[in-house]
């Protein structure tokens, strides 16, 4: 198994940065509250029936759970790079072995090597 370089912790440290700054974009558009103000404002003067108002009422679920979503990916971010500035970034959670290098350029918030993961999928969906 290849390990880290640094080189790939420094090209690792940048992706995870960028990551961090997309999803706060995310969370922050889809939380102002000015905007979703101004919609609720235009929504509350128009004619609509029963099938707009569940339509409303969906976006607004769905709103919320892909904030949820954008929360997540944060804190799994801030933690990655927690165990980066801890020097146990790249070593799995459950084993101790180093995770592959293409695993984490491909998903630099593993926790887990791919057998690990495996296997702690399969145990939490029973």
């Amino acid at each position: 198994m290849t390990r880290l370089t640094s080189e790939d912790r420094d090209q690792l440290r940048a992706q995870l940065e960028a990551l961090k700054q997309r999803t706060l974009d995310e969370l922050r558009r889809r939380t102002d509250p000015i905007d979703k103000l101004q919609e609720r404002i235009s929504y509350e003067h128009e004619v609509h029936n029963n099938a707009e108002d569940a339509e409303e009422e969906r976006s607004e679920d769905l709103r919320f759970a892909e904030i949820d979503i954008d929360r997540q990916r944060l804190e799994e971010i801030e933690e990655a790079q927690r165990r980066m500035a801890k020097e146990s970034y790249g070593v799995c959670v459950d084993c101790g072995e180093d995770i592959p290098r293409g695993r984490l350029m491909a998903y630099p918030t593993a926790l887990r090597c791919n057998a690990c993961q495996v296997a702690w999928e399969r145990k939490r969906h029973g």
